[in-house]
Parts: structure tokens; sequence; C-alpha cells
């Protein structure tokens, strides 16, 4: 059996489990197997719709390949207009940017009771084949991820560096999959996969203090010199998402994608040593704010 195809069997099994719950008025497999852009890395991504107001998140380990479901309103899905997804998302710290048109790019609709889920699904479809409304969609983003970065200057280093760094992978490397005729996908790989765009990949290498093995290294050392309570809250997405990527050559993804994380999730304070910061906290800003202006320009170039 294909490792594929062993993905394709533990979907099966893992949407049978989502479908005999009760709570999910619809449910849709999502990523890399949904897109056949499957790597021997690739883990299984669902998103899933219910009546209630809240959102929630769910993991796991199914035999020895990690899952995970983003739980949504089903209200989430509803009044999207292809004027409304052009439009790039209000930035926020609290916010990853993803839309529907993100979500559920190229996903495959396991059920759906309601049937507003299949509606939106065709519409995504319909809008991510169309590579002009994608360029179009691309230059709104560069263009709002520009304005959100002049507004960095005034705040405070930690702040700035932070939101640089989001700014750089909402509106820039988003923009950058968008001019090539699709979305931002596999975000355990990003640093890797901008390869085609070598000073792109140069950029966001230095916007996330990336150097290969050696930062890799030096991550884990800090690591381990974290309060044990702060590893805890990580140690279930280190060791199911994180160091499997790890593994399979895609360390600079694997930080970047931890650095994101630990910045949403825990005190600055708490996190800092694993979050690739100069010591002088200033010029790092300066620095990272006029890298991620040239990584927007030279995206905008492409």
């Amino acid at each position: 059996m294909t490792y594929q195809e062993s993905l394709e069997d533990l979907a099966a099994q893992q949407a049978a489990a989502f479908a005999g719950r009760g709570d999910l008025i619809a449910c849709a497999l999502t990523g890399s197997l949904a897109r056949g852009m499957t790597w021997h890395g690739s883990d299984l991504d669902f998103w899933g719709f219910w009546a209630h107001n809240e959102e929630d998140f769910e993991d796991g380990s199914l035999e020895g390949v990690y899952w995970e479901i983003d739980i949504k309103p089903l209200a989430w899905l509803h009044g999207w207009t292809t004027e409304r997804f052009l439009q790039p998302p209000l930035f926020s710290a609290e916010e990853d940017g993803v839309t529907p048109l993100e979500a559920l790019w190229g996903a495959r609709v396991l059920f759906d009771h309601e049937g507003t889920l299949s509606q939106v699904v065709a519409q995504v479809q319909h809008l991510t084949s169309d590579k002009a409304w994608l360029g179009q969609r691309a230059t709104n983003y560069l263009r709002y991820g520009q304005q959100c970065l002049a507004d960095l200057a005034a705040e405070a280093p930690t702040d700035a560096i932070l939101a640089a760094r989001r700014i750089a992978i909402m509106y820039g490397v988003s923009a950058y999959w968008m001019k090539r005729g699709g979305l931002l996908s596999s975000v355990m790989r990003i640093p890797e996969r901008l390869a085609d765009s070598p000073q792109s990949h140069a950029l966001l290498r230095q916007i996330f203090s990336l150097d290969g093995q050696t930062s890799w290294e030096n991550f884990l050392i800090a690591y381990q010199g974290l309060p044990p309570a702060v590893r805890d809250a990580f140690d279930d997405d280190l060791r199911y998402d994180v160091l499997p990527a790890a593994q399979h050559g895609m360390v600079e993804g694997a930080l970047c994608h931890f650095r994101q994380l630990a910045a949403d999730w825990q005190p600055i304070s708490e996190v800092a040593s694993v979050l690739g910061f100069a010591p002088d906290l200033t010029a790092h800003k300066a620095r990272i704010l006029s890298q991620t202006a040239a990584l927007l320009e030279v995206i905008e170039a492409l």
C-alpha cells in the first residue's frame, strides 16, 4: 500500500467517526490529500460545521498519522460573494486570514446534511480556476499588507516583529501562490516551497530568523529550557506535527510554523527564547520591517 493509499484509508476511518457524532451538520476533507498534493509528511485535514455559535478545534493521531479538524458555525459559510472573496481579511493578531476560499480549496465533501457546504465548495472551485481573478486578489492582498506594515513603525519592537511576520505570510506568501494560480498550502513547508523565487525564499528565512539545521538544533535546546507548563501546551503539536515535518527535511518550515504557533498560544515573555529574537530588539524591528517590505515588493513584481 502506498503512503497516499494509507492516508485514504485513515481518512475514511476518521470521516466515519465524524459522521457518527451527530453534532456536525457537514464535513469536508481538505489539505494535501483532498487536493492530490500529498508528500510523505502529509497529515489529515478536515473542516466541520455545526449549528453552535462557538468555534472548536480537535486533533489527534491515527496509526501514527496526525489529524486535525477545524469546526466552525455553519453561518461562517453564509454571504460569501465573488467581491467579498476578493478583499483581504482585516489584519489582526488573533486571526490567521483563512476564509472559506482557503479552507475549502480542493475540498472533498464527506457529508452535507443541509447543502450549504457543497454550494460553497463549488463556488470556491469556480473562483480558484480563474487565474485573472486570483491575480487581482493577490494585488489586493499585497497592497493591504503594505498598508498594515507601514502602521507598525510606531509599535513596540516585539509587537512589530511578530506582526511583520504575520503580514509576511498572510498577505505576502499567500499572494505569491495566488500569482501562481493557486492558494497557500502545506504551511509546514512555507520557506522550502518558495525555492522557485530565490529572493522571496531568502527574505522569508531572514524574517523568521531561519538558518537551516543550525537554527533547528538551537531551537530544540531552547525548547527544553522552557517552563514545563509551557512545554506541556506544545508537546502534542511538536510530537505529531512539527517534529515529523523536520524529520522529513522541512526543518525551516517546521520552525517557522512553531514560531507562529508559540507567539499565538503563550505569553511572549514565556516563549521569547524560541522565537528567534535578536538581542537588540529595536535593531531587529528595523531590520524585519525592511525585510518584510522588500518581500512584498518582490512578490508584487513577480
